[in-house]
């Protein structure tokens, strides 16, 4: 079909069906580059249909349970068992598997980046704003109480711990490995 349309495009000007051909190849093509467009900005959200939803719902979890390892329904699991094996596959989140019970266990969230995007889609982008400015303007040598950002900001810790983890990656300061302490020290 492609040579159809290279053709259409090269004779469009010499024949008026032709020009309509052109105008319509036009317009596929601009749809098509505005598709693979998204799906490099929001590779997550196009891994599965419903990968949105389950989003929403993971974070509204986090927000009532604030851990990174999260209890559902198992109405949750047999519902959106495709798309969270999807993120499951690619390390967004791990199933806490068992013989029989796939998410026997809940999830956890592994990815800094996939809360990232679960904080864009659900949460304020004033908590976000203020959290991301807290961290990147922390002085080398200061250091930052990961609990008292969580209360003071009202998001869960391991939002905070996500961003903290980020910034950490860049070299721009160090997290405490310390299990139920989140402390961050800026380094630049």
């Amino acid at each position: 079909m492609d040579w159809l349309f290279s053709i259409i495009r090269i004779a469009g000007v010499a024949f008026p069906v032709a020009s309509s051909l052109v105008q319509l190849q036009t317009e596929l093509d601009s749809k098509a580059l505005s598709n693979r467009i998204e799906k490099l900005e929001d590779p997550i959200s196009h891994l599965h249909q419903d990968i949105p939803k389950v989003s929403r719902l993971i974070y509204a979890a986090l927000k009532v349970q604030n851990s990174a390892t999260l209890s559902f329904e198992p109405e949750f699991y047999s519902l959106y068992k495709r798309p969270l094996a999807m993120l499951d596959s690619q390390r967004f989140i791990q199933g806490q598997h068992a013989i029989g019970n796939q998410y026997a266990g809940g999830i956890e969230l592994c990815d800094p980046t996939f809360i990232m995007y679960i904080c864009a889609l659900a949460e304020a982008k004033e908590k976000m704003s203020s959290l991301v400015s807290i961290v990147d303007s922390c002085q080398p040598g200061k250091r930052l109480n990961g609990d008292q950002l969580s209360l003071d900001l009202d998001l869960p810790k391991p939002v905070i711990k996500a961003v903290l983890t980020i910034f950490e990656s860049k070299g721009l300061g160090v997290l405490s490995r310390e299990v139920g302490v989140i402390n961050y020290v800026g380094r630049a």
